[in-house]
């Protein structure tokens, strides 16, 4: 298993990377819905704030199992967080 520390750089990393993906897309589609690039956008923010709550706040420290599946849900969420730039292509009026 990787390190924590590890583990919250590449989420800052994916989440800086996807919010400029929007803000370049904002950019260059100006007919793009601006409140659905506004909840987008939230919703990246929102999603990055809880994994790195989730990895600072372990539940069941003391058990190997519960920590490991802790993780992978960490993990799952994270590779899932990309998808929420499927509506971008939903923008275009």
């Amino acid at each position: 298993m990787a390190n924590k520390r590890t583990l919250k750089k590449d989420i800052n990393y994916l989440t800086y990377e996807l919010i400029s993906e929007v803000l370049v897309y904002r950019f260059y589609h100006p007919e793009a819905d601006q409140n659905v690039l506004n909840e987008i956008l939230g919703t990246l923010i929102e999603n990055r704030n809880n994994l790195v709550g989730r990895i600072n706040h372990i539940n069941g420290k003391d058990n190997p199992k519960l920590v490991k599946q802790h993780f992978s849900s960490i993990r799952k969420d994270f590779q899932n967080s990309v998808t929420i730039l499927d509506k971008l292509a939903k923008t275009k009026k």
